[in-house]
C-alpha cells in the first residue's frame, strides 16, 4: 500500500448520528513498526451500536476511530478483520482477529502483543478499557452466527451474569428483552438456574418468547403483571425512565437491585425520576468489570469463563439466529436506519461485509 491509497468508512453526523450518515474515502497510511493494517471482513449491527451513537460523547465511543472531518464520527462495531500488512512481530499476513472495529473497509492499528492476540495502544484509545482495545485471534471456522455473539456479546453476558449472581437473585427482569445483551445474558442466567423475565414492546413479545431465552415475556403495557418475587433484580437496557419507574413501583420491596446497562430506546421526554422506591440505580460497565475480575482471578481464568459463555451462546445462535448479509457500506446505511428505528428481526444477525 502507498500513502495515497484510500479506504472507505461509514461516518455519522455528531449532531444527528441516528439519521445522518455518509460513506467517505480516507487516506490509508503505510503500517509502521508497531502497527498492523487490517482488512475488515465483516461486522455486526445491533442495538448496542445505537447505544454507542446515543451516548458516545459521554462514554468515549467516538474516540477510538476518529473521523476525517470535524463534526463527524465513526460508530464502532464488533466484527472480524484480517491482517494484510504490518509489523511481523505483532501478526502475520492472513491472521484473523475479532474485536472492536470501525465500520470501514480497513483500519490501521497501533498495537502490542498479548497471549490471545493484540491490544491497541494508540493515544486516542489510551483511556478505554482493554475490553474495547483487545483483538483476539480466531480461525476461519467461526461462522457468522457464532461471530455475532462473540467479541462484545459473550463477555458482557458472562460478566453481567456473574455480577447479578453475587447476590443470588430469585428472579431477573430485563427491559429491551429482544436486544442481543438481554437475550444472551438471559440464556447464561437460565443455565445457572435463575428465573428470567423479559420486557419488550407488544409487537415483539412473540419473537422474544420464540428466542428460548426467558421463562416469561411481558409487554411494557403489562408491567403490572410482574410477579413481585422477593429478591428480584432489574436489568435496564432500554433506558426508558417511565419503564424503570413502573418496574420499581410494581415490584416495591421485592426489588433488590437495578443495573443500568444501556439505552437502546429514544430517551423519554421525561427526566429520570430523582427518587424511586427500592434500590438505587447502579451503572454496569463491562469494561470496568473485566478489569476488576482480571485483577482478582487473573486474565487467563477470566478468559476461560468468557469462552465458556461463548460456547453456550454459539450453540444457541446456530439454532436460533438467522444471518442477513449486506455487502457494501452504502447498503449498510439503510440497515443502520432499520436498527435505530427498531424494525429489525431480533433473531436475525445483521452482518455487514464492507468490501
Amino acid at each position: 500500500m502507498t500513502p495515497r491509497s484510500t479506504f472507505s468508512a461509514l461516518e455519522f453526523l455528531l449532531d444527528d448520528p441516528l439519521h445522518t450518515t455518509r460513506v467517505t474515502p480516507d487516506l490509508l497510511p503505510d503500517p509502521a513498526p508497531g502497527s498492523v493494517l487490517l482488512r475488515i471482513e465483516r461486522f455486526v449491527l445491533t442495538s448496542n451500536n445505537v447505544t454507542y451513537a446515543r451516548i458516545g460523547e459521554q462514554l468515549g465511543y467516538w474516540a477510538p476511530f476518529p473521523a476525517r472531518e470535524p463534526g463527524w464520527g465513526r460508530v464502532p462495531a464488533w466484527g472480524a478483520a484480517r491482517v494484510v500488512d504490518g509489523d511481523p512481530a505483532l501478526a502475520a499476513p492472513g491472521e484473523l482477529f475479532a474485536g472492536f472495529l470501525p465500520m470501514a473497509t480497513h483500519v490501521l492499528v497501533q498495537a502490542e502483543p498479548r497471549p490471545a492476540g493484540l491490544r491497541a495502544i494508540a493515544p486516542e484509545r489510551a483511556d478505554m478499557y482493554p475490553f474495547y482495545r483487545d483483538l483476539d485471534r480466531i480461525d476461519d471456522t467461526v461462522d457468522d452466527a457464532a461471530l455475532a455473539v462473540m467479541s462484545g456479546v459473550a463477555p458482557t453476558a458472562a460478566h453481567l451474569t456473574d455480577e447479578l449472581q453475587k447476590h443470588s437473585p430469585e428472579q431477573v427482569v430485563f427491559s429491551s428483552a429482544t436486544s442481543r445483551t438481554a437475550l444472551t445474558t438471559a440464556i447464561v442466567l437460565r443455565e445457572a438456574g435463575t428465573r428470567v423475565i423479559g420486557l419488550t414492546a407488544a409487537v415483539r413479545t412473540d419473537v422474544a418468547a420464540r428466542a428460548g431465552a426467558f421463562d416469561d415475556v411481558l409487554s411494557y403495557d403489562d408491567i403490572a403483571r410482574l410477579p413481585a418475587i422477593a429478591g428480584t433484580a432489574y436489568v435496564d437496557i432500554a433506558g426508558r425512565a417511565e419503564v424503570t419507574a413502573e418496574v420499581h413501583q410494581v415490584l416495591g420491596s421485592a426489588l433488590v437491585r437495578n443495573l443500568r446497562v444501556g439505552a437502546t430506546h429514544t430517551p423519554s421526554p421525561d427526566p429520570e425520576p430523582a427518587a424511586l422506591p427500592g434500590p438505587p440505580v447502579e451503572r454496569f460497565n463491562v469494561g470496568l468489570r473485566r478489569v476488576e475480575v482480571a485483577s482478582r482471578i487473573g486474565e487467563q481464568e477470566m478468559l476461560t469463563r468468557e469462552r465458556a459463555a461463548h460456547k453456550s451462546l454459539a450453540a444457541w445462535a446456530v439454532e436460533h439466529l438467522a444471518v442477513e448479509r449486506t455487502i457494501g457500506l452504502e447498503q449498510a446505511r439503510s440497515v443502520w436506519q432499520r436498527v435505530q428505528r427498531g424494525v429489525t428481526d431480533p433473531l436475525t444477525a445483521l452482518m455487514i461485509i464492507p468490501v
